[in-house]
């Protein structure tokens, strides 16, 4: 019977948390990029590898305030959230499988009848 969880099913759960929480990092850093873009600020100066040549450099446009807001917020939610749903699914997964490997059923005694 295994009493303790081993290093090595510690160290996997860690990394697939780590990998997942990479991806929602970077899905929710682009949205957050684009939508910092179409608010109008740039981000390499006066040109960028997007938008060759001037870039905008006020918020002059309300609908690229508006909808960039919006991606920046929602990057951002995506970000957050998407690295604290890793961390619980992951976690809870290895939980369960720990706790599952410690329980043995064991049928009750048959009484004669």
């Amino acid at each position: 019977m295994n009493i303790l969880a081993t290093w090595g099913s510690a160290f996997s759960t860690a990394l697939k948390i780590v990998i997942m929480s990479l991806v929602w990092g970077i899905v929710g850093l682009i949205m957050i990029v684009v939508g910092i873009l179409m608010l109008g600020v740039p981000y390499y100066g006066a040109s960028s590898p997007l938008f060759p040549g001037n870039v905008p450099t006020g918020l002059t446009d309300i609908t690229g305030i508006l909808v960039g807001g919006v991606l920046v917020l929602i990057g951002y939610v995506i970000l957050v959230l998407g690295t604290l749903a890793s961390f619980l699914k992951y976690s809870a997964e290895y939980y369960a499988r720990e706790v599952k490997s410690e329980i043995t059923y064991t049928p009750p005694p048959t009484a004669p009848y």
